[in-house]
């Protein structure tokens, strides 16, 4: 297990407070297998532009390494490759920032093709322009004389094409894969299933409320897994659920965490674009995170970066097993059952509210569509009689247009 110290510089700048950072970079360390030793921070208005801390500071850190035994640093924000080094090169140990920590949790979470992708997408969108600079700075550093300056901007070059030349081969497999899933999404959409996509923080229950579901709708297949670490879940899972004769498509999605990489949000956008497909959100909230007003926050702001702000949202509060104390709102647990039957009859009646209510006498012979139309409408068999099938049809207007014909008239009732 590898030893390391978090480090960070206090901006007062975001809308989670500094301590509430740091533990989740405890979290995402440990998602690593990283044993965090000890943190070390600075209160300040701006960073070094240098070496981020100040001088005493580095002294400090440098002194903490050597008594911890570590053998990384992972500064909290964001570095420079060149502030990196010099920073590196007095504690005398190696610096990652948080950005990097998460593209190397990516890495090895990724098991598709998709994410795998994704992830190298990522690293090297966010390695090229610090490589190109790292470069620059060499060249400078061995004098950037005239008869210097051509090889050197030749050596960048060199890097920007290598590095975009991959970068264009992983888009145009990922394009081939985006076609695959767009194919599947179509036949997905013949069905006439409504579509449901948990979103919300990383590691706030999303995958187990996914189970619980599943559970509750008593499938015997389809569970995802679960552990307790951030990002778990990387590739959208996608599962049907049927409920009390209505069915949809349940998609759990990657979570989110505050200062989301922009090449990560850049190289996931496919697999987040489910969230963009579906008819309703659902929020998990984890009530037992003292965080988690922020956090939501957070996750609002992702959701409207990739253009999903305006579809309906329902929040659920997860892991209420948790706490003895509960806020407003809708409270369930992955683990007790709790609230699950609640939250389904309430997902049904937000994805197909009953607008219609009608009389039909349906010819046999139209089974097929009446079987179709039971996915996205409330079918009630009253009775059969020598002409047909007499049923009560409940649901959404633009569903009931083919059973207009087999309305029975207020007369003949």
């Amino acid at each position: 297990m590898k030893t390391v110290i978090l480090a960070g510089v206090d901006l007062k700048e975001d809308s989670l407070d500094f301590n509430g950072k740091m533990k989740e970079d405890t979290a995402l360390c440990e998602a690593l297998g990283y044993d965090v030793a000890a943190t070390i921070s600075q209160r300040s208005n701006s960073m070094d532009p240098s070496t981020v801390f100040r001088k005493g500071k580095l002294e400090e850190l440098k002194n903490l390494c050597q008594a911890c035994g570590a053998e990384l640093v992972v500064f909290h924000n964001s570095l420079s490759i060149q502030a990196a080094h010099r920073i590196s090169s007095i504690i005398e140990c190696d610096v990652v920032d948080r950005v990097s920590l998460i593209l190397d949790i990516f890495a090895s979470r990724a098991m598709t093709r998709q994410a795998q992708l994704q992830t190298e997408l990522a690293r090297l969108s966010y390695d090229l322009p610090r490589m190109v600079a790292q470069q620059e700075e060499s060249d400078h550093a061995q004098g950037g004389a005239f008869r210097n300056r051509g090889a050197g901007e030749m050596r960048s070059s060199i890097i920007r094409k290598r590095y975009r030349e991959r970068m264009s081969s992983i888009r145009n497999e990922l394009s081939r894969i985006e076609k695959r899933r767009m194919a599947d999404e179509r036949r997905r959409a013949k069905t006439l299933w409504k579509r449901v996509a948990i979103v919300g923080y990383a590691n706030a229950g999303k995958s187990s409320l996914m189970n619980a579901v599943l559970h509750h709708c008593k499938r015997k297949d389809g569970y995802v897994q679960t552990k307790d670490m951030l990002f778990q879940t990387l590739d959208t899972s996608v599962r049907s659920i049927e409920y009390h004769s209505r069915r949809f498509f349940l998609y759990d999605t990657v979570g989110f965490v505050s200062d989301l990489p922009h090449t990560l949000i850049d190289a996931f956008q496919s697999t987040l674009e489910s969230a963009l497909d579906c008819d309703l959100l659902l929020e998990c909230v984890d009530i037992s995170d003292p965080d988690w007003q922020a956090k939501a926050v957070t996750t609002a702001d992702t959701l409207s970066q990739i253009g999903a702000g305006d579809i309906p949202i329902f929040r659920v509060f997860a892991k209420s097993d948790l706490v003895s104390e509960r806020s407003l709102g809708f409270h369930v647990s992955s683990v007790t059952g709790e609230g699950i039957e609640e939250m389904l009859a309430r997902i049904i009646e937000m994805l197909y509210p009953a607008e219609e209510e009608m009389l039909c006498l349906v010819p046999y012979g139209q089974e097929g569509m009446v079987e179709k139309m039971r996915s996205v409408l409330s079918i009630e068999t009253l009775r059969y009689l020598d002409e047909g099938t007499l049923l009560m049809i409940r649901g959404e207007r633009r569903h009931m247009a083919g059973f207009h014909r087999y309305k029975v008239k207020e007369d003949e009732k």
